[in-house]
């Protein structure tokens, strides 16, 4: 499985690999968007978890240019802010599910295996 991390705050980076760490798993990071869209334009990814709050080009216009280019691959948004408005931007844009920041191991495993 090829994973994408597109998200900027280095914390949150190595925790995700820490995570998704595991046999037969690949997982890249970028910290923009336009880098995000620019990789799956050009790699094979199984699953991208995308931070909303991007610098370069945000996660909600990222992941609305990789929909038009890959319409069929999974991606997760991961944010901070569970408002009902932030929520239905999310589910409006494009996104398959989403994650509340902080999450723990066992919660983004099961987000991901359905």
């Amino acid at each position: 499985m090829t994973i994408l991390i597109a998200e900027d705050d280095e914390y949150s980076v190595i925790l995700l690999k820490e995570f998704l760490k595991g046999d037969n798993v690949n997982i890249y990071n970028v910290s923009n968007g336009k880098d995000a869209v620019e990789f799956c334009r050009n790699r094979a990814v199984d699953l991208v978890l995308m931070d909303i709050q991007l610098p370069v080009m945000t996660g909600i216009e990222a992941v609305k240019q990789i929909k038009k280019l890959r319409p069929k691959l999974t991606v997760i948004a991961e944010t901070a802010c569970g408002t009902k408005t932030e929520v239905d931007k999310i589910s409006e844009s494009g996104f398959d599910a989403y994650i509340l920041k902080p999450f723990k191991q066992e919660d983004l495993l099961k987000l991901i295996s359905r």
